[in-house]
């Protein structure tokens, strides 16, 4: 089979794998789509940690093609969705109950041969049903959505909430989409490329600023009479917006840092602000226990159209330079055609 293969330098490499067969409780996927993630982008460019040689791509689903003989949560010709993290089991966070933190945490697309291939094999707890109405690609983008879930659950958006959103991508708009299901009363989003607002005001969402050449404080003040968002979500990975974060938001506010910053990156952070106005800053990360969830709610997501891009394996590069150059929302590879 197919396959793009990273091996530490900054192009992906196809090569043909032998296709692994299932163990006993393992599910042999022939995989339909799977989407590019920042994380992605960040380990040809360096700045993350993954495995080489490995299979990238860790957000990917497909139909099982076979399973191993204790399998029995799907069969052949389902389609399902791949929540791609395995745990020890064994280390602290994992037995205080958030596996996410795991320390010895594996990863298919990380370090174990992930979704850029015709094939994956993978174990049967990650694998999930995809409810009907949903296409792969929209199956695919379950674990970023489950990225999004864990962050909205942490900051917890409330009824009638004004929710910021900074970074306009494919997660900022998960990110609205979810914060409009629990009950934010208006949702604004900044985002400096004028293709991606055109977009997001397509998808509903018409509070869109350009952060470049609009003053996004003044914009909130005059919805707020001064007072600040109720909650702000950092989704662009940056450290100015990280510091603008807590600049837009009130007194008793919530500040969720979810976009990925590279390690190292430091951000300018006023801590008087911090206590003067008793602000709660969280961070999330990866996607505890809400695949099951994702794939409840799915339906009402409303996401086929945040997949804008697609691409067949063969021009992965291709794909990867569209992404860097910041075109459309999310971008799709399509290993077997």
């Amino acid at each position: 089979m197919k396959a793009a293969i990273f091996d530490g330098s900054p192009t992906l490499r196809l090569t043909d794998l032998p296709i692994q067969e299932p163990g006993p409780d393992e599910v042999l996927i022939r995989i339909d789509s799977a989407t590019i993630c920042g994380t992605d982008q960040h380990i040809l460019e360096g700045k993350f940690w993954a495995k080489p040689p490995v299979v990238l791509g860790h957000e990917f689903a497909g139909f099982v093609e076979r399973v191993g003989e204790r399998v029995q949560n799907c069969r052949p010709g389902d389609l399902v969705s791949v929540e791609p993290h395995v745990y020890c089991g064994c280390c602290k966070p994992c037995r205080l109950g958030k596996p996410h933190l795991c320390l010895d945490r594996l990863a298919w697309g990380i370090n174990l041969n992930g979704g850029f291939e015709q094939y994956a094999t993978v174990r049967m707890d990650t694998v999930y049903q995809v409810p009907e109405g949903i296409g792969p690609e929209e199956a695919a983008l379950g674990e970023i959505t489950g990225c999004c879930m864990h962050g909205i659950d942490r900051v917890g958006v409330e009824l009638g909430d004004l929710v910021v959103i900074l970074g306009g991508g494919a997660a900022g708009l998960i990110l609205a989409r979810l914060a409009e299901l629990r009950g934010a009363a208006r949702i604004v989003i900044s985002e400096p490329n004028a293709a991606r607002r055109e977009q997001i005001r397509a998808f509903g969402y018409p509070d869109v600023v350009d952060p470049l050449n609009e003053d996004l404080a003044a914009r909130i003040g005059a919805l707020t009479d001064g007072l600040g968002a109720d909650v702000v979500i950092e989704a662009a990975g940056r450290a100015e917006t990280a510091a603008q974060a807590v600049e837009l938001v009130c007194h008793g506010g919530r500040v969720l840092f979810f976009g990925v910053a590279a390690p190292g990156t430091m951000a300018a952070i006023e801590p008087n602000r911090i206590f003067a106005r008793e602000i709660t800053v969280v961070g999330s990360i990866r996607n505890p226990y809400t695949h099951h969830r994702v794939m409840e709610i799915l339906p009402r997501l409303r996401l086929k159209d945040i997949v804008t891009h697609r691409f067949p394996l063969e021009n992965v590069a291709e794909a990867f330079d569209a992404a860097h150059r910041g075109e459309g929302l999310k971008i799709c590879i399509k290993p077997n055609g």
